[in-house]
């Protein structure tokens, strides 16, 4: 047996019992999976009411009633594919609402109210028919602009050039395709250009090195034809004084015109320091040029430094050296 105190609440128990099967039988009502077929005009009728519920909701716990909202819904509109609307989380929020305090009901009628004004806009009241003719008379009026009314068709070249635009894309599609397929093709890439760089890299320095070979060949060449010209006008003004007689003048220009010669070969560097017998000593020991040298430099020395007179045979003489060295000279040259 139940103790007294326990007895006085057996009323309360039983119903909240009762209340919590209606409940259930409601819930089960709503969840049998059965839809209300509705047109999309009673859709939004509908939405409208529970709007104006939620709202009521908000103002008092008690006209929170989940029997108001009814059962689930399948839309049959003609424009559009037929679609089902179910209510449970609306039935949710409103009973939770009765039992909730005003600022927890608040928020939960606030986000029920925003989730159906959002389903009434996703679903609002399509244009009349009679607002298309006033739809395509401003289209028309926008497409009468200037900005379109000057339209130019493409020409044969741009097609063409269009065509090879979309041939070269298609390409290199193509190509990375094969990359993909093929990675060794990336380092077969790599190794030719690299390559192609070494190789021309190489090939330029071979160049650049021809070019100086060849310029200073042209310079040697240069200075030996400054040098020889320098020496045949020595020679030729030897010739000048033998002819008027002045041997020893004669002898003298002889002697630098060999100098010079000797310099332009490449006998010795240039050096204006030296003495007559300096120039001799840098020839190789014991060679005809150095003794060619030897005999014309005594003359030279004899006759002009020594300001001995000269005559024909002193000419003769160091003519026949200078005759000598040349010929050698140029010998040695070749």
């Amino acid at each position: 047996m139940l103790p007294c105190s326990n007895l006085k609440l057996l009323p309360g128990l039983l119903l909240l019992l009762g209340g919590t099967a209606v409940s259930a039988q409601s819930v089960a009502i709503h969840t049998t999976g059965k839809f209300e077929k509705q047109s999309m005009q009673q859709f939004r009728d509908r939405l409208a009411s529970m709007q104006a519920l939620v709202e009521a909701c908000t103002a008092s716990d008690a006209a929170c009633d989940t029997g108001k909202v009814g059962p689930d819904e399948r839309i049959e509109a003609p424009a559009t594919q037929t679609f089902q609307v179910r209510w449970r989380w609306l039935r949710d929020a409103l009973d939770q609402s009765r039992t909730a305090k005003p600022a927890e009901r608040t928020q939960l009628m606030r986000e029920s109210s925003a989730r159906l004004a959002e389903m009434l806009r996703e679903n609002g009241q399509p244009e009349s028919a009679a607002q298309f003719p006033t739809a395509r008379k401003d289209a028309d009026r926008i497409l009468a602009g200037s900005e379109f009314s000057e339209v130019e068709q493409q020409s044969w070249l741009d097609r063409m050039v269009a065509r090879f635009w979309l041939a070269v894309e298609r390409g290199l599609s193509s190509f990375s395709d094969l990359g993909n397929a093929m990675p060794w093709i990336g380092r077969l890439l790599e190794f030719l250009l690299f390559g192609g760089a070494a190789v021309g890299l190489l090939f330029f320095v071979r160049r650049s090195l021809q070019r100086q070979r060849l310029a200073v060949a042209f310079n040697s060449q240069s200075t030996e034809l400054a040098w020889g010209r320098e020496s045949t006008d020595w020679a030729a003004q030897a010739e000048t004084s033998a002819r008027a007689g002045d041997w020893r003048d004669a002898v003298h220009c002889l002697y630098w015109a060999t100098i010079v010669m000797l310099e332009g070969r490449r006998a010795w560097r240039h050096n204006p320091a030296r003495t007559p017998r300096e120039y001799v000593r840098l020839l190789n020991p014991g060679s005809a040029q150095q003794g060619a040298l030897r005999g014309l430099t005594q003359i030279f020395e004899r006759l002009w430094y020594g300001l001995r007179d000269a005559d024909a045979a002193d000419y003769q003489r160091a003519r026949g050296f200078y005759d000598n060295l040349r010929d050698n000279s140029r010998a040695g040259a070749a």
